[in-house]
């Protein structure tokens, strides 16, 4: 046998063994998926490591320190450096010096809700309304499927406003609109929950052919 062939098999036999050890969580929690959980996240939290010096720290010294000349330009990279140094008060468990990490705390969660809300906006939000807007061509069928889109969205809109009183007559068809909507989320959900549960039997259908075509090419 290679050593090739001997690395390939010593891989393998690895791999293997760390899914039987994963798969032992079906019995229940035991040492051996503990086992297998803690060195996940070892292994994960050290190659992040490695990545975040290689590809954020190194070169932001690096930059900084040829940036050494240009005092502007200095204190522009020198700014994420400040802002990181701030978080390690943290970690003095001191109150007189821990509150300054609430600033790039705050940075970084203002940034962050931002983006998060700029690209429901603008990613979700707005194509969605421009779909449910767009005019409707010669073809039967799209003209129909544009019609219930609109529908659609605004019966689904109508199970979320509980400002109308249910009593009046327009409350009486917001009340109609939303019971008909939360179908329509029910169902939205189904097709989701269905999605997810498909992509995870894929996963377990190619760990399960891995541990079988291992043990073949071993026998």
């Amino acid at each position: 046998m290679s050593g090739d062939e001997l690395a390939t098999m010593i891989s393998g036999f690895v791999a293997v063994l760390l899914t039987l050890l994963v798969f032992s969580r079906l019995l229940g929690d035991n040492p051996a998926y503990r086992v297998a959980q803690y060195l996940f996240v070892g292994v994960s939290l050290g190659y992040a490591l490695v990545v975040v010096y290689h590809q954020v720290l190194r070169p932001a010294a690096l930059g900084a320190l040829a940036s050494a000349g240009n005092p502007a330009n200095l204190g522009l990279r020198l700014v994420p450096w400040l802002l990181g140094l701030l978080l390690l008060t943290r970690l003095m468990g001191r109150q007189t010096l821990s509150w300054l990490a609430n600033i790039p705390l705050a940075l970084l969660f203002g940034v962050g809700t931002a983006l998060a809300v700029g690209g429901a906006l603008l990613g979700t939000l707005w194509p969605q309304i421009l779909d449910t807007a767009r005019p409707v061509g010669g073809d039967p069928l799209q003209a129909v499927g544009a019609v219930l889109l609109v529908l659609g969205v605004v019966l689904t809109l109508c199970y979320f406003y509980f400002t109308v009183p249910r009593e009046t007559p327009g409350g009486r068809v917001v009340a109609f609109g939303a019971s008909v909507g939360r179908w329509l989320l029910m169902v939205a959900f189904g097709f989701f929950f269905a999605g997810s549960i498909l992509t995870y039997l894929t996963a377990l259908n190619a760990r399960l052919e891995f541990i079988v075509n291992w043990f073949r090419a071993l026998v």
